[in-house]
């Protein structure tokens, strides 16, 4: 039997803590994580009048995300898994139309009738493509391809604002792989978990230890202390990976940096009423509106967890040098708020000035990809010997996402071990 290896991990989010997990059953591992908590781009926060804690950014998962389950019950908390089925709408001139299930997409009325049954049968086609298949369709813009299957009408009223609300000046450069992804993974019933993300994340981190390895939080990785690792698996963003080896060759360097990226913008209103009162995640289809989604936890979890308070969350992805990411809290919900009455004109205008303000900005959080992407995506293996690096850039053709950053983990440990 081979000696143990002594592996680096530098980041603590769920691709980190899984190859942390795999690793340390064999071999000495730390991790190195520079904030105070776990989770990455799945951080949790929590008032202490609340009884669960609530991730920075809306999360949830698909009953379908085959790794995040087999984690779930291997680490045996698969019986606290909540499924539920919440309603998805879009709000589009003025009204929020449900657009959840076959027959709502059928009664979708801004478009034609041929439009709306063109809509179901490019869908069902997507969704049987396989992999291999759907990769392929990385050679042309979801731009082009996606006006190709559903037609003109459904592209401009339906696809044409979420890519320009979500991508901005990149929204006519992804890739039509990236959107099949979404299509694909899609499923009517969403997944959260007792105690939110963080029973996970926490679970993780009691195994890891349990194993003997240590994680130690609020710490930097000094890379001159490279040398005294066998292997380091590098799960932080490319941007940082760059930062900390200045040396790296201009190639790789240009191939990572040519990988835009956009920030996570997220205002939480924790308050007494409801903003949506039925739906739990709207897509805004009015490009004149400065967000891009609402989503209302409080309507996939009972309030009871949160002091009796209803969460919405109010999303934006943001290039770098936005105007808003300069913005405090309190701007930001001024800017917002005519618009949220708006979507909710029912809504008491005392209720939402008395909601309790959160704001989450997370850098890197949606890599872009462009046409023909997979002659890019960075390889777990890089130009400095023993040195593995793994991150939201390279879980393509899917987008970021829980399920696929433990699939990550799981990939890169056996690369590692």
């Amino acid at each position: 039997m081979t000696s143990p290896l002594k592996i680096a991990i530098i980041g603590a989010g769920f691709t980190g803590l899984t190859a942390a997990l795999r690793l340390s059953k064999h071999h000495q591992v730390t991790v190195f994580e520079k904030e105070k908590f776990s989770g990455g781009l799945s951080a949790t926060f929590k008032l202490p009048s609340w009884t669960w804690p609530v991730e920075q950014h809306y999360h949830h998962w698909f009953t379908n995300d085959i790794s995040l389950n087999r984690l779930l019950k291997e680490l045996q908390l698969s019986d606290l898994i909540i499924h539920s089925k919440t309603q998805t709408a879009i709000y589009y001139h003025g009204r929020i139309y449900p657009f959840n299930t076959p027959a709502q997409v059928l009664f979708f009325s801004p478009i034609g009738f041929p439009s709306r049954l063109r809509i179901g049968l490019a869908s069902l086609f997507l969704k049987l493509l396989p992999k291999d298949i759907g990769i392929s369709l990385e050679k042309e813009t979801a731009y082009q391809s996606v006006e190709k299957y559903f037609g003109g009408e459904a592209f401009r009223v339906i696809w044409q604002p979420l890519l320009d609300g979500k991508f901005g000046r990149f929204g006519k450069l992804v890739n039509m792989a990236w959107f099949w992804a979404r299509i694909k993974k899609r499923t009517m019933k969403l997944v959260y978990m007792s105690g939110g993300y963080q029973t996970l994340l926490d679970g993780l981190v009691k195994n890891i230890s349990n194993n003997g390895a240590h994680v130690l939080f609020n710490t930097s990785f000094n890379p001159a202390k490279t040398a005294e690792f066998d292997k380091i698996i590098f799960t932080a963003p490319s941007g940082e990976f760059i930062r900390l080896y200045p040396r790296l060759p201009k190639s790789y360097k240009k191939q990572l940096s040519s990988i835009p990226h956009l920030t996570a913008l997220t205002l939480l209103l924790i308050v007494a009423e409801k903003i949506l009162p039925e739906t739990y995640w709207l897509n805004i289809n009015d490009r004149k509106f400065p967000f891009i989604s609402v989503i209302q936890q409080t309507n996939m979890i009972d309030k009871k967890y949160y002091g009796n308070k209803h969460l919405t969350y109010v999303g934006n992805y943001l290039p770098d040098g936005h105007p808003y990411l300069k913005m405090s809290k309190e701007q930001l919900f001024k800017l917002y708020l005519p618009y949220l009455q708006k979507i909710n004109p029912n809504l008491p205008a005392e209720a939402l000035a008395k909601a309790n303000l959160q704001l989450f900005s997370s850098p890197f959080a949606q890599p872009v990809f462009f046409v023909n992407y997979s002659k890019i995506k960075p390889d777990f293996a890089t130009p400095i010997p023993n040195v593995y690096l793994a991150n939201m850039d390279m879980v393509y053709p899917w987008d970021r996402g829980t399920n696929y950053a433990i699939e990550l983990g799981e990939q890169v440990a056996n690369l590692v071990q």
